[in-house]
Parts: structure tokens; C-alpha cells; sequence
């Protein structure tokens, strides 16, 4: 019970996460201008702490999966350690710098975006966006490859989670690149805003596999049983 509860985890939480960005309706775009922006955190104020109410308890439930998430990699592994030693110092990293670089922006809202320079809500502003898209790119990249490698070479979950993968890698890509872009569909790495739900479409799709009784490979005891040696 335990085991795929753990799992089921990820599944919820990437749910949260995604879920909290769309409480005040769809988010601005990192181009948008300064005076849209404090209109938008003041008039929405209530919807957005919902919205990160929602966010916050998504990361609490994808640390919880990463635990899983982290073991089950180990297990089919066998010997090989690095790879679910990249996952968690990955998952870690991203989490750390997503929350954290929208933690500005949160103080901002709960204070009331009225009341505050319009530079410092300009500057959180950013540095959220840039947090969730360029910044955090390559490490969400490393996130997906590490336990991408370990399903692939294991067949311990579907392989083509995999293409999914790739996918949110190259999404990763995109998002890098927009570091020097100002405006426009890529200012800040947004990339239309569709890396974080990629992402975690991923996270839900391997989590779900995780749970699925139908697939005994995706129990840890039995990923470990698909390593030796000899892989």
C-alpha cells in the first residue's frame, strides 16, 4: 500500500502544481507590461494565494515522490549508483530553485502588489518567470534524463514514457535559449508556458505506471530484480 502510495504522490502533485498556476486565470506572459502586472497581482490577490496554497502543497507531495521516485531508480541500477544519485540532487535543485524564486513574487501578492514600488513588483515579477522557465531549464532537463536512462535501459515502466521525455528535454532547450530574449513567445525561456506542464505530464505519467497493478515491473522489489550484473 505504502510503496504506490508513494508513488501516487507525483501524480498529485504535478496535478497541485499546474493546477495553482491557473487559479486567477491563465498567467501573464513574462513580457507583459509593468502597470498589467500590478493590476493583475492586486485585483486577483486572493485567487493567486489560493493559487499558491495549491502549488505549495504540490511541492510537499513531488518531495514525498522524489523519495520513491529516487529508490526506484537505485533498484534498477544494482551496483550503479549515479544515476538515482542525479535524480535527487536534480529534483532538489529544481524544486529549490522554482519555489524559491517565486517566493518574492509571493510576499509581493500577500503584502497587496498595490502598495509596493512598481520596480520591486517589476523585479519579483522576473525573476519568477525566469526562475520557472531558463533558469530552472537544464536542471529540469537532468530531472527527466536521469530516470529517463534508467527506465530505458531497465523496461521496468513503459518505454514510451521515454518519448515523453525527450519531449520536455527539448521544451528544456527552448526555454534556455529564451534567457536572452525580452519579449515576445519565448521571453525568459516560456516557450508558449508549456515546459511545466509537460513536466509534469511526465511526473504524472511515471507515477502512474508506478501505481498500475497491471505492470509488476513498476514495484521496486521487482525492478530490482531486472538488474544484474550483467546490464
Amino acid at each position: 500500500m505504502w510503496p504506490r502510495a508513494s508513488a501516487a504522490c507525483g501524480a498529485v502533485g504535478a496535478v497541485l502544481f499546474v493546477a495553482g498556476a491557473f487559479t486567477a486565470g491563465s498567467p501573464l506572459r513574462p513580457d507583459a507590461a509593468t502597470p498589467e502586472i500590478v493590476t493583475h497581482l492586486s485585483a486577483d490577490r486572493d485567487a493567486l494565494l489560493g493559487g499558491y496554497l495549491l502549488s505549495i502543497l504540490g511541492v510537499a507531495l513531488l518531495i514525498w515522490f522524489v523519495g520513491y521516485l529516487v529508490v526506484f531508480v537505485a533498484s534498477t541500477e544494482g551496483e550503479r549508483t549515479p544515476l538515482s544519485a542525479i535524480t535527487l540532487a536534480s529534483w532538489v535543485g529544481l524544486l529549490a530553485v522554482v519555489f524559491g524564486g517565486g517566493m518574492p513574487l509571493m510576499a509581493v501578492v500577500w503584502s497587496g502588489a498595490g502598495q509596493i514600488d512598481p520596480g520591486v513588483v517589476r523585479f519579483a515579477f522576473d525573476g519568477s518567470n525566469l526562475s520557472l522557465y531558463s533558469i530552472s531549464a537544464p536542471i529540469a532537463l537532468i530531472s527527466v534524463l536521469a530516470p529517463t536512462i534508467a527506465i530505458w535501459r531497465s523496461g521496468s515502466l513503459p518505454r514510451w514514457l521515454a518519448a515523453l521525455g525527450v519531449l520536455e528535454m527539448a521544451v528544456n532547450a527552448v526555454e534556455l535559449v529564451g534567457l536572452f530574449s525580452r519579449s515576445g513567445d519565448n521571453a525568459a525561456g516560456y516557450a508558449f508556458g508549456v515546459g511545466p506542464v509537460v513536466w509534469a505530464a511526465w511526473v504524472a505519467c511515471v507515477s502512474i505506471a508506478m501505481v498500475l497493478p497491471a505492470r509488476s515491473g513498476t514495484t521496486i522489489a521487482s525492478a530490482r530484480g531486472t538488474s544484474s550484473p550483467a546490464q
